[in-house]
């Protein structure tokens, strides 16, 4: 299956940037658009960055020393977002990126996973993928995308009834040593490997790496986010940049945002009283 077998009307983008402050609202938009208030197209991408945030997973409250953990992060804000999984890095070099798809039978979790791994491969051809774990990695998943056995982008999905979206987080550039070993401390001072009924990473900082160092080339997230837009055109969607913009601005996606906003905050008290 490809992308242009899910629809032959235009696409639409969304391109923002949060700060630390205003870091939930990254989420509370992935699930304002999964709602679907308003008339939205039946495929549309969403590009998002962050500044010196640790995103945070549901699973990561588990952890058997939790307020050391958080303590260990230092001057870097966190919050915890509404799924599964484990903790990524964001900062100004780290794109996320997420394709929203329509809810049909054939989209199952594997071809959704698939649709978005081959737009990446597409904006990067001077390279080969491997879509597999790697397993000393944070946020291990079936999914870890990578070059040379580094990886370089995770993959994450959700799914509701008015449709779904699959999300990448790329490291394009910057320093993805430091990011690892950031999250390297936050699971040792947490004793990650001492929980007993949850599996935490055992990181390596040396098993990830940025698009830059492993391309061999100068790239930015301006950069990534333009191939990545090309390799939807060359996947034969036609692109509309207004559909999107347009749309937020109307009254009932603003409700469902609000909505959104209102249980991700509430979501962090969760989490804070999880550490005392």
């Amino acid at each position: 299956m490809q992308l242009s077998d899910l629809t032959k009307a235009p696409i639409g983008l969304l391109s923002q940037h949060f700060t630390p402050k205003d870091g939930v609202a990254s989420f509370a938009h992935t699930n304002a658009l999964l709602r679907r208030p308003v008339a939205l197209p039946e495929v549309f991408a969403h590009f998002w960055t962050l500044d010196h945030t640790v995103i945070l997973g549901m699973q990561d409250l588990h952890l058997p020393r939790l307020s050391q953990a958080l303590k260990a992060l230092g001057d870097w804000h966190y919050f915890v977002r509404n799924s599964g999984g484990l903790g990524v890095v964001s900062d100004e070099a780290v794109l996320n990126f997420s394709l929203f798809l329509p809810q049909r039978p054939e989209l199952t979790i594997a071809t959704a996973y698939g649709l978005m791994a081959a737009t990446i491969q597409a904006a990067l051809p001077e390279v080969t993928i491997t879509a597999a774990e790697i397993t000393r990695s944070y946020c291990p998943g079936s999914f870890d995308l990578s070059i040379g056995g580094q990886k370089f982008a995770g993959l994450a999905q959700r799914r509701t009834s008015a449709g779904i979206a699959v999300m990448a987080y790329i490291s394009v550039c910057g320093d993805q040593h430091a990011r690892g070993e950031l999250m390297q401390t936050f699971y040792q001072a947490g004793d990650g490997q001492k929980a007993a009924h949850f599996h935490f990473p055992d990181i390596d900082p040396a098993v990830m790496a940025s698009l830059d160092a492993l391309l061999r080339q100068p790239l930015t997230v301006g950069l990534m986010q333009s191939r990545l837009v090309h390799a939807l055109i060359a996947q034969g969607m036609q692109v509309d940049p207004l559909l999107l913009p347009t749309a937020l601005t109307q009254p009932a996606y603003q409700q469902a945002l609000a909505v959104a906003n209102a249980d991700m905050h509430e979501r962090q008290h969760f989490a804070t009283k999880e550490t005392l």
